[in-house]
């Protein structure tokens, strides 16, 4: 390993379960290598591979096995199914990705920190990771997915991928607010709510690297991948380090942090009557009468009200 490679990936997850090399049994995601190029799929393709602690787990097991294999360059991180990701997983308090803390244990925000640490520097690890990533997106790619798609190198959408739902809305969620989504989408969505966007409408935009019929998709990613795995590793590793730190003198990492707070807003705040309050409304509505709640909400603001 060169003396340089100081990148923070960080494994924000429970270490003892990604080891690579140590017999990690996969599941939740796959890990597959042929010679420089390793593909991670996504395989939770009956919950349109929702984000739990178990599929981040193995897919950061994944990043780090091919991280200490020499001979790969390059990384694509796929998905089972007809869905690239539908976001964290929200079905069941059982389910969901690092549940927030029990109003009962009386937390600190800083507790509340260090649980979001936990959660979103994920994506960051993403972010700083030494080696080539490409994200090949089809279907749904909804906030975590969004985050971790956007945190790759490159990515390569089907034309009718969806980013965004309509139950959420995208001044809040999604490339709208994820810092490393960005550079000059100001003119996209300042003021606006833009509940869904195409693959086609993405690439347009600038938000991913192109947009491609689904049945070209995988053909796509796999030439791209091979015309990567030329270029010198020791370059791309330097390249890499001095992009995402001048990246980081300009605020940017420094922005992807702080978005914590906003997570933790989310769990911290007292909701007025009128504000939408996602915890309460699934408790008492589900998960689809919050989606409900959520998209009348959004329309009102939409619409001036």
């Amino acid at each position: 390993m060169p003396l340089f490679e100081r990148y923070k990936f960080q494994y924000h997850v429970d270490q003892t379960a990604c080891i690579a090399g140590a017999g990690h049994a996969y599941s939740a995601a796959l890990y597959e290598q042929d010679g420089p190029i390793a593909r991670i799929t996504l395989n939770r393709p009956e919950k349109r591979n929702a984000f739990n602690d178990a599929m981040f787990a193995d897919l950061m097991a994944g990043l780090d096995q091919a991280r200490q294999a020499s001979e790969v360059k390059v990384v694509v991180v796929r998905a089972a199914g007809t869905a690239f990701s539908a976001g964290h997983d929200l079905s069941s308090p059982g389910g969901e990705e690092t549940p927030p803390i029990s109003p009962q244990l009386k937390p600190t925000v800083r507790d509340y920190y260090h649980v979001e640490r936990r959660r979103c520097g994920k994506h960051e690890d993403l972010w700083h990771y030494p080696k080539i990533t490409i994200a090949q997106v089809q279907g749904a790619c909804i906030g975590a997915g969004e985050f971790v798609m956007a945190a790759c190198d490159f990515a390569i959408a089907a034309e009718d991928a969806v980013f965004g739902a309509s139950g959420f809305g995208r001044r809040t969620v999604g490339p709208a607010e994820f810092p490393f989504w960005p550079l000059g989408s100001e003119r996209f969505r300042a003021g606006r709510v833009l509940p869904e966007i195409s693959g086609r409408e993405a690439a347009a935009m600038g938000l991913v690297t192109r947009a491609v019929p689904s049945a070209e998709l995988e053909a796509t990613v796999e030439a791209l991948a091979a015309r990567l795995c030329r270029l010198p590793y020791q370059m791309v590793l330097l390249a890499k380090e001095w992009i995402g730190g001048v990246l980081d003198i300009g605020g940017l990492g420094l922005g992807f942090r702080a978005h914590y707070e906003g997570h933790i807003a989310i769990q911290w705040i007292r909701f007025g009557d009128d504000e939408v309050n996602f915890y309460k409304a699934r408790r008492d509505h589900g998960l689809h009468g919050y989606i409900s709640q959520r998209s009348a909400h959004v329309r009102r603001v939409g619409a001036g009200s």
